[in-house]
């Protein structure tokens, strides 16, 4: 798979929100995998239901109105894609649109204590657990992100109270990680033992680069946004087939701190991938 995006820049590592207006891209990310995607959504929903899809009460008509931006982008800007026999089964208006698209989808909430998480369909989440996010406010929900909440807390509270209707923005976040596959919560990866077979023979090929992509858009006549993820993994031997790259992203790493590279699960496998962006940067 060709690298869809590879969001660092070159400078030391920093919390930041990175927001930048969608403008004439659309926010709905389609490739040559979406329905190997869509598919595994499918299984997703139907072995790991309470894991990937949560609501709260009162959400229904907002999960209703995302179902319909979903189609609308779609009918818009990817004709391609249609819904398929799972998604006009499913009885819940968000797990419909998730099922059309590989983007996961978020429901946050404006509430007195800010904006909450009040529903959502995540199949493909890193190292987080939906259950235990869901009916929670932001800052409660990056709680475990080191040093988020001190740095861009404030930041990310005011960006969504002051969101205006029709604006479109896109982020990004991206880790290292010995699985490329999708659905990673926070329970599989802790329970995941060090894999002892990856080596500096091949570090390159069972290392993973995980991109999200996400955005954000507030939904039409209403307080609430939409919050979506999108998933893209590639090897390592994919990220440095380009220098630079192999440069930027091993100083990315020197200049994370070791809460944080902790959080990414980098030590278990941090010197072997150090030395191999070494080689691949000089």
């Amino acid at each position: 798979m060709s690298l869809r995006y590879f969001p660092l820049d070159g400078t030391d590592f920093r919390l930041s929100m990175g927001l930048q207006a969608l403008r004439d891209r659309s926010w709905i990310d389609t490739d040559q995998n979406h329905g190997r995607d869509v598919a595994e959504k499918s299984r997703l929903i139907q072995d790991y239901r309470d894991q990937v899809f949560a609501e709260t009460s009162g959400s229904l008509p907002a999960q209703q109105k995302i179902r319909q931006l979903v189609e609308d982008e779609l009918a818009a800007n990817h004709r391609d894609i249609t819904a398929g026999t799972s998604a006009k089964d499913e009885p819940s208006p968000l797990v419909q649109a998730g099922l059309i698209v590989q983007e996961d989808l978020v429901l946050m909430r404006e509430t007195d204590d800010g904006y909450t998480l009040a529903a959502a369909c995540v199949c493909f989440p890193t190292g987080w657990n939906l259950p235990e996010k869901i009916g929670k406010v932001m800052q409660a929900i990056h709680q475990p992100v080191p040093g988020l909440n001190p740095r861009i807390g404030n930041p990310i509270d005011r960006f969504f109270r002051n969101l205006r209707p029709g604006k479109k923005v896109e982020r990004f976040n991206w880790g290292l990680y010995d699985s490329d596959a999708l659905f990673q919560p926070g329970w599989w990866r802790r329970e995941r033992a060090v894999d002892s077979s990856i080596t500096r023979h091949n570090v390159d090929e069972k290392i993973f680069f995980r991109v999200e992509r996400q955005t954000l858009q507030r939904i039409e006549d209403d307080p609430d946004i939409l919050f979506t993820i999108r998933i893209f993994n590639n090897s390592l031997a994919e990220v440095c087939e380009d220098k630079a790259r192999a440069e930027r992203l091993l100083h990315g790493l020197q200049t994370m701190n070791a809460n944080m590279r902790g959080y990414k699960s980098l030590p278990r496998y941090e010197p072997l991938i150090t030395e191999y962006l070494a080689k691949a940067a000089a």
